[in-house]
């Protein structure tokens, strides 16, 4: 198979990866933040911004000639196996980007999902409001009571860039976007984090890689065609007072300047981790894989919002933890319940130390390893 709406009251935001820890998609994660208050777009995809201050590593096995990436029918990794007695959970681990032109080989995939009983979502965090504030507050068409929702995007204050950042960043974003978003002068006006964003989605296609979901929405279509119940895991968030939240959120800065100085580096060596690690999970190369992820570090988009006044404002600390106990608590419940499970996880947490699998093992889990 080819790896290829939200409503009004909602905006799910998956965790995965603008930021340095390979998470499968935090670009919805990072996006839905910054427009959470306004409540009407809904985000499906995300990019993994890699650490290139350490050289990419290299294998006997995986296709590393980046910026070349790897094309036609490929399988993909392995499944992960997590067990108690005789009931068994298979998890797909999930990076991105991944080669555009690739078409997943998916026929294990198929299977295991046909005998399974559920299927785990990736791991999220959902915002909200009660309908009935939303229907009668949240869309007053006086701009001088609610903001314009594009305005939860951009700089307070009508900055630019060049105003928010400093001077020696800024120069090195220009000569970035000069290369890759020459001509776009509305990125100016975005916020450090997002015109980061904007940047390493271009940088993406150039080289031929893509940080859409194909890979996750042919698991759930499979699912939906053998009616294998599709499971949400996510942390709910109710906002108390949206009116409120969306005034502060436009007003508020988000410090978001390291965040983009990572973007900028990883861009300044042409994506080369970034392709070898979009090859080796096409190509199924567990070994390179689990070398390039230790070599992760802080993932500084992330911690931007866990520490910023943005997520203070939203009343969401400690948002990776929360969002974590949600999934553990789903799986361990889906385990329990039925024979056969399957989940989809980013990959970092299948091959972290401290990642989601050792949660389970902790707790009494057995997990096994494609390799093991």
């Amino acid at each position: 198979m080819s790896a290829g709406g939200c409503g009004h009251e909602e905006i799910a935001m998956t965790l995965g990866g603008l930021g340095l820890n390979l998470h499968a998609n935090r670009k919805r994660f990072i996006l839905a933040l910054s427009l959470a208050a306004g409540l009407v777009v809904c985000l499906s995809s995300a990019a993994d911004v890699q650490s290139s201050s350490a050289p990419a590593p290299t294998s006997s096995t995986a296709v590393t000639l980046a910026p070349v990436v790897v094309t036609g029918v490929l399988p993909g990794p392995a499944l992960w196996k997590v067990s108690k007695g005789n009931h068994v959970m298979w998890v797909l681990g999930l990076t991105s980007p991944v080669p555009k032109n690739m078409q997943w080989k998916s026929a294990d995939v198929e299977s295991r999902i046909a005998a399974s009983q559920a299927v785990l979502k990736l791991p999220s965090l959902k915002i909200g409001v009660p309908t009935n504030f939303y229907l009668d507050s949240m869309m007053p068409t006086d701009n001088s009571i609610m903001p314009p929702p594009q305005e939860f995007g951009t700089n307070p204050d009508h900055q630019t860039l060049r105003d928010v950042l400093t001077p020696e960043l800024y120069r090195h974003w220009l000569a970035q976007k000069t290369r890759y978003l020459k001509g776009d002068s509305r990125v100016e006006r975005l916020r450090p984090i997002l015109a980061g964003h904007e940047l390493y989605e271009a940088a993406l296609t150039h080289y031929g890689l893509v940080d859409d979901y194909g890979v996750e929405n042919i698991v759930y279509k499979i699912a939906t065609h053998d009616r294998v119940q599709a499971v949400e895991t996510s942390y709910h968030l109710l906002l108390k007072d949206p009116h409120d939240t969306i005034r502060t959120l436009s007003e508020t800065s988000l410090n978001d300047q390291r965040c983009l100085r990572d973007v900028l580096d990883a861009l300044d060596h042409d994506l080369a981790q970034a392709t070898v690690r979009a090859n080796a999970w096409a190509t199924g190369d567990i070994g390179m894989l689990r070398s390039i992820m230790s070599q992760a570090q802080e993932d500084s988009c992330l911690s931007t919002l866990d520490d910023s006044q943005f997520a203070r404002a939203l009343g969401i600390n400690d948002i990776e933890g929360r969002v974590r106990e949600n999934w553990i608590d789903s799986a361990e419940h889906a385990i329990d319940k039925n024979q056969r499970t399957f989940a989809v996880l980013p990959m970092h947490e299948l091959l972290a130390p401290d990642g989601y699998l050792s949660v389970l093992r902790s707790d009494g889990y057995s997990v096994q390893a494609p390799s093991e």
